[in-house]
């Protein structure tokens, strides 16, 4: 019934409105191409921006080509890259540096971040990018902000981006440095995974238990268990042990959490869902349910999390470990009061309240990360 209230509705009805409210979204989707713009320009970066954008009047300018390209990275996707790999390569790098001492560690350390981190938010960006060309007609409801949908980006001009920056991680995967097989691993099986979850005729999206699967194995296990040993092996602490006690806890919880995030992302986007016949668990079950749902296993994971640290601290040897479990303790607690207040503020019928709490959840994610190297 939402479905057919957006796509028609009588005059003057919510759905008659939003349709005559989409303007050029709506012109492009019958089919209507845009006046290319006239004159020859000597710039080369204005010839690209001309190929990138779709719809524009007037060339872009090089603030409005940046900008277009940084929304279509989806940021607070790439922010958690940002923050994720350094972080759990620093976890792994941990005991070395008490043992050996930052300053010895630290020219080693920052060449094996960089080689990991170029790469991870290259394929990030095609994995953000390939979901965009393949759900356009669905973020022509749920996000009509975005890059494609808005008519500032092209579907040619999305897959240069994409194909680029894929292509840009192959090379850079195989400089002398980052040879390795878990960081290949990586790498590889992420940017398969993300095909896989968005491209037909996989489009593993289109079932809720291999959309969770693919989110907890990228999120969770790929990016955690695969950087870690990668960490381990260029530190030259043994390839061995990447996969001990502590890069599997590390994993167990950022699965968790991954699993979380893929409940809650489609609560806000249930109404294009269900017009394009993804059948997502908030289709399925209702928004309400899953945001309940997703909210107490977060909460439940941030509260475990805090009374183990506490715990901890009881039979901690060293002054630094004890000092190590409380900060952690008290920082999931504190995540987990933050959550609680975001959640109090929620309409779960109002995609808009939905989405704030949803980025709010991402900032506990990242704020988790922060606390990983100081794990013990």
């Amino acid at each position: 019934p939402r479905a057919a209230a957006l796509a028609g509705g009588t005059p003057g009805s919510k759905g008659s409105r939003l349709t005559a409210a989409a303007g050029p979204v709506a012109s492009a989707a019958l089919g209507r191409r845009p006046q290319a713009p006239r004159g020859r320009c000597a710039s080369r970066l204005r010839a690209t921006g001309r190929a990138l954008q779709a719809g524009a009047g007037q060339s872009p300018g090089v603030l409005d080509l940046v900008r277009t390209v940084w929304d279509f990275s989806r940021p607070h996707t790439l922010l958690g890259t940002l923050l994720s790999v350094p972080a759990v390569q620093l976890f792994a790098a941990g005991p070395a540096i008490t043992s050996r001492g930052l300053t010895a560690m630290l020219p080693l350390l920052l060449s094996c971040i960089g080689t990991a981190l170029i790469p991870a938010m290259l394929v990030n960006v095609y994995i953000t990018g390939t979901n965009q060309i393949f759900d356009v007609d669905i973020d022509r409801v749920n996000k009509p902000y975005l890059p494609i949908p808005a008519g500032r980006l092209s579907i040619a001009g999305a897959w240069t981006i994409c194909l680029t920056a894929l292509a840009l991680a192959v090379v850079v995967a195989m400089l002398p440095g980052a040879r390795s097989w878990p960081l290949h691993l990586t790498l590889a099986g992420s940017a398969l995974l993300g095909t896989a979850y968005s491209a037909p005729p996989i489009r593993l999206k289109r079932s809720p238990f291999f959309a969770a699967f693919c989110i907890i194995v990228v999120r969770g296990m790929l990016v955690n268990l695969g950087f870690y040993a990668f960490a381990m092996e260029a530190l030259g602490l043994g390839p061995s042990m990447g996969l001990d006690c502590r890069g599997l806890l590390a994993s167990a919880f950022f699965a968790v959490f991954g699993l979380v995030i893929a409940l809650m992302k489609d609560v806000p986007d249930v109404l294009g869902d269900e017009m394009k016949g993804v059948r997502s668990m908030s289709v399925r079950l209702g928004p309400e349910r899953i945001l309940r749902w997703s909210t107490f296993l977060l909460l439940a994971l941030l509260g475990g999390t805090s009374a183990a640290f506490g715990v901890g601290t009881i039979i901690a040897q060293q002054p630094a470990e004890v000092l190590s479990r409380v900060a952690l303790s008290s920082a999931a607690l504190g995540g987990l009061t933050f959550a609680v207040k975001s959640y109090q503020r929620v309409d779960a019928t109002d995609p808009k309240k939905v989405f704030s709490f949803y980025m709010d959840v991402w900032r506990v994610f990242y704020a988790a990360y922060l606390c990983l190297p100081l794990a013990r």
